[in-house]
């Protein structure tokens, strides 16, 4: 599979984010809250992704699932979650998911820009050996 035809589905859906203060910090239950939205990425419940974005008429239900399908076409099903974790980037806080797909041997990185209030401020997807840079430790 060719990444770079694959990755260009979903650079659609990347959200402008407003920078988030030092001291704001994630809710209690963040972890919960981006397996909350990746699974319902997978199910298709577009409506409810788009209720809990930052900017809700960035995106449309339609290319999202136009998304969902490419990542199904060429990657298939998560089989297996190989770690998750929250990282800083750009001074935003991201959850990020690495997992198994059926047909792919390289893990995929599945990001969700998540605010301080919970919502959805961003989403990025791509294989794990092209994962962007995170911000230093401080």
């Amino acid at each position: 599979m060719k990444y770079g035809h694959f990755l260009v589905a979903f650079g659609s859906l990347a959200l402008a984010a407003a920078p988030l203060r030092a001291q704001e910090q994630l809710p209690a239950d963040s972890m919960e809250i981006g397996r909350k939205y990746t699974t319902w990425f997978y199910m298709a419940m577009t409506d409810s992704l788009i209720a809990h974005m930052v900017d809700k008429t960035g995106i449309s239900s339609d290319q999202i699932m136009q998304s969902l399908d490419q990542l199904t076409e060429h990657a298939g099903h998560e089989v297996s979650v190989v770690e998750e974790k929250f990282i800083t980037r750009n001074g935003k806080r991201q959850y990020w998911r690495t997992a198994q797909f059926d047909q792919l041997e390289e893990p995929l990185l599945l990001r969700w820009v998540i605010t301080p209030q919970g919502e959805i401020d961003g989403l990025g997807l791509g294989p794990l050996s092209q994962a962007p840079p995170i911000d230093p430790p401080k």
